[in-house]
């Protein structure tokens, strides 16, 4: 049986993962900008990212275990500063790749 198909979709997904950015971080969406560094730009904490994790989960309609964001963040920000290489373009591509069928 194929999996159920995300209730989201791929040009849906940049809006989704600014508002629940603004959630979580108790921002207005137009401080979220595709270049906006999570922890320098507007104070994410590790906590805050698991919130953002769970709602990713919401709202993708999968279960995205934590060690998966981490390995990604490994990965794509290998020797930079995690302070301003988590920007919110990294959450979405990282989001694109949890979209169901991917």
């Amino acid at each position: 049986m194929p999996a159920d198909p995300s209730p989201v979709t791929r040009a849906q997904l940049p809006a989704l993962v600014r508002d629940i950015i603004a959630e979580v971080l108790m921002v207005a969406p137009e401080e979220v900008r595709a270049d906006t560094a999570l922890v320098r730009d507007l104070g994410a904490e590790s906590l805050d990212f698991l919130d953002l994790l769970f709602r990713l989960e919401e709202s993708l309609g999968r279960t995205i275990p934590p060690e998966r964001w981490n390995d990604y963040v490994q990965d794509r920000a290998r020797g930079e500063d995690l302070a301003t290489a988590i920007t919110t373009q990294l959450v979405l591509e990282f989001a694109e790749r949890e979209l169901p069928g991917q």
